[in-house]
């Protein structure tokens, strides 16, 4: 039973377990020994999927009763997706209460989640306290709000989950004083509005790539972060950053410090690697860090969302 039980998916486990209270104990336990899955929600498409190795086993409710009862199996990727679609009135609370009983039987947490905050705050906080409740830290978060008032629910997020992994923040409207700190040090910081993230708060910022899109920096700002990582003041695990809003008759102000022009081909590769693929086009500036452990390169390249300074610790 335990061969039998171990090769099933999560699905096929979940509807064993339904059979009756024997069944339920007997995936109970193999649950309890067997690789855990990987799991992500979602309240937009409201649907919870099951991570292991290339496959994926996603579960939903939609609104629209065209999609009711839909099974389908995609391949993208180089993944396999089986998806099943049920329908009701309430699809994220139905969701949520169905997942409610898979976690107890597959003894697994969600670690990812896709939130965007357009409904009611108390529906908002409601969801937030139940994924608290699982896991107060995410490997993965892409999290978006739709007005100001829905900033609060971010605030209030985020004061109860953090992030390891990748971290991407989207808050489309905010007022000009709308101050909010992002904790801990995920990997990857992407923030796609960045206005309410001024120079205090950049140097608070722990993590090794962060990518700042219509920032508010000035020219004369961004120069004195580079002195400060230069005199080993902060951000030591620098590895990359993104930081938009720059010209390149910006550089001149910028580069006010001591560095070296270089054209080094390894190094122009490595701005189209790992944090982000710039074809590098423009002059590359070196400086070295003080305490002779680190070097970092910066370029500008007109890319994206429009000119923005690239760096890269080496």
């Amino acid at each position: 039973m335990e061969h039998v039980l171990s090769m099933m998916s999560p699905f096929e486990l979940i509807n064993v377990s339904l059979a009756s209270s024997r069944s339920k104990r007997a995936v109970k336990s193999i649950s309890r020994t067997k690789k855990k899955f990987s799991v992500s929600f979602s309240n937009y498409w409201s649907s919870v999927s099951f991570h292991r190795h290339q496959m994926i086993w996603s579960y939903a409710i939609h609104i629209n009763k065209d999609d009711a009862y839909l099974y389908k199996v995609i391949h993208q990727n180089e993944e396999d997706r089986e998806m099943v679609i049920k329908v009701s009135d309430e699809p994220l609370k139905d969701v949520m209460k169905w997942y409610d009983y898979a976690r107890e039987v597959l003894n697994c947490k969600i670690d990812s989640v896709t939130l965007k905050f357009n409904h009611p705050s108390s529906e908002n906080r409601r969801l937030i306290d139940w994924i608290a409740a699982q896991n107060k830290t995410m490997e993965y978060m892409d999290l978006s709000s739709a007005d100001e008032e829905s900033n609060d629910d971010v605030k209030y997020l985020l004061e109860r989950i953090h992030v390891t992994g990748i971290f991407n923040l989207e808050l489309k409207k905010y007022n000009d004083d709308f101050r909010m700190e992002i904790p801990g040090n995920p990997e990857w910081l992407y923030v796609s509005k960045s206005q309410f993230i001024d120079y205090e708060q950049l140097l608070r910022l722990k993590s090794p790539a962060i990518l700042l899109w219509e920032s508010i920096l000035t020219n004369e700002e961004i120069n004195r972060f580079l002195k400060s990582w230069m005199s080993c003041e902060t951000h030591l695990q620098l590895e990359a950053i993104v930081i938009n809003a720059v010209d390149p008759i910006s550089m001149n102000e910028i580069m006010d410090l001591p560095h070296e022009k270089t054209n080094d081909p390894k190094i122009a590769k490595a701005f189209n690697g790992k944090h982000f693929h710039v074809q590098v086009k423009n002059e590359m500036f070196t400086m070295k860090r003080c305490d002779g452990k680190k070097k970092a390169t910066v370029t500008i390249e007109n890319k994206w969302k429009g000119w923005s300074l690239f760096l890269i610790v080496h």
